[in-house]
């Protein structure tokens, strides 16, 4: 095996490569400076422009274009006049369309798997497999939604799209298809921490299939007024985290608006009385999928003590064998993508965090049980390591460590 300070980038996959990419397929979405938003059926050049770094290396990409409550109440109207007209079309012409988009984002599958390696750090297998279940999810509800719809009508107006930057395609664009499956039209706001770009080729393909999508950009905060508390929203769906969640929660108390919040949690297993060691080690493994940046990833154990020694005797060799790294980094220029367990984190201020919350759990008393390093992974020569955390294994944290 290649020495891995002699890894590359795999050719064709740079940030410059894909954004052109996505450019050349929805020239109407991407500018070369900048993103769009898109309401009334248009993508338009406006909202501050807005800069970040891919969390994969620092590479520069584009930003939401960050847009201001009145330009967003533009975009609402515009989306209660695209639901008007689309709750009358009928479930078949709503059905052929939204198969027509679902045939282009398979079509699309690879480009959008890579926009989201390079804007939220997904390893190449895990973001095809979120662009699958995408497909197949939408796919699913094109053939079963039937019955679903009986004795039912579509809601008074659009729905409001809230949804965090770990899932762009497989919750927020597969959550808008399904909706407009059903007769509503769609407004979504662009997650700000990564995902803009695969969302925004979503949606372009969306409108094309001749689909009610309206797609903006700005700060949570500032929105709220616009996207959740306004009468013309017929419903609001947001995933996402616990304190966004629960102000938002607080602001609908008041109102008999419809909405779903899902949002975060932290599972944990419990492991006694047992002995399929094999199938656990495969679980654990899975569970560090992504960096653990999702509600499933279970980062507690709570094991029975008379069973340690065997937990310890499965987990640890688990641990050591995980591999990661640059997702696209590759010891010969014609190797396949790398099939990582995990890439960087969101970003590197989120990397500090978790290694100062690791310190501040030892500190206090934790037991350090496993602790790998940056050496272990899979990285380009001289690459922005910064939001990359090993694995770490502590015994006992303390009851208020986070």
């Amino acid at each position: 095996m290649a020495e891995k300070s002699s890894m590359a980038l795999k050719p064709g996959t740079s940030w410059h490569e894909i954004y052109h990419r996505a450019r050349a397929v929805a020239p109407e979405a991407f500018d070369e400076d900048r993103m769009r938003n898109l309401w009334g059926g248009q993508w338009r050049r406006v909202g501050e422009p807005s800069q970040t770094t891919s969390c994969v290396d620092g590479s520069p990409m584009a930003g939401p274009p960050m847009l201001e409550p009145e330009q967003v109440a533009q975009a609402l109207a515009a989306s209660v006049a695209d639901h008007l007209a689309w709750r009358s079309v009928p479930l078949e012409e709503r059905r052929r369309r939204v198969r027509a988009c679902v045939e282009d984002l398979e079509a699309n599958r690879e480009l959008l798997a890579l926009l989201l390696v390079w804007e939220i750090g997904k390893p190449w297998r895990q973001a095809l497999t979120s662009v699958d279940r995408t497909v197949s999810g939408v796919a699913w509800y094109c053939e079963e939604i039937d019955p679903m719809l009986e004795g039912r009508r579509p809601l008074d107006g659009p729905v409001s799209n809230i949804a965090s930057w770990n899932y762009p395609l497989s919750v927020l664009v597969h959550a808008m298809l399904v909706q407009m499956l059903a007769g509503n039209a769609v407004i979504a706001k662009a997650p700000t921490d990564g995902g803009v770009c695969a969302l925004s080729l979503a949606s372009a393909l969306a409108l094309r299939a001749g689909l009610p999508v309206t797609v903006v950009s700005g700060a949570g905060a500032k929105l709220s007024p616009v996207l959740v508390r306004s009468p013309a929203i017929g419903c609001l769906a947001f995933v996402g985290g616990r304190d966004t969640g629960g102000q938002i929660a607080s602001e609908l108390v008041q109102t008999d608006k419809r909405h779903m919040l899902e949002q975060e949690g932290l599972n944990c297993w419990g492991v006694w009385d047992f002995s399929d060691w094999e199938t656990l080690a495969g679980h654990v493994r899975s569970g560090f999928a992504y960096a653990k940046q999702r509600c499933t990833a279970y980062p507690r154990y709570v094991v029975q003590r008379a069973l340690f020694d065997k937990f310890l005797a499965m987990y640890l060799p688990v641990l050591r064998s995980l591999r990661f790294g640059h997702p696209l980094a590759v010891a010969d220029p014609g190797d396949e993508l790398p099939d990582l367990d995990f890439g960087p984190v969101i970003n590197a201020a989120k990397a500090a965090d978790l290694e100062a919350k690791v310190s501040d759990a030892i500190d206090r008393g934790g037991v350090p049980l496993y602790r790998g390093t940056l050496n272990d992974g899979d990285f380009v020569a001289g690459q922005d390591r910064s939001a990359y955390v090993a694995p770490v294994a502590i015994l006992d944290p303390p009851r208020a460590s986070t």
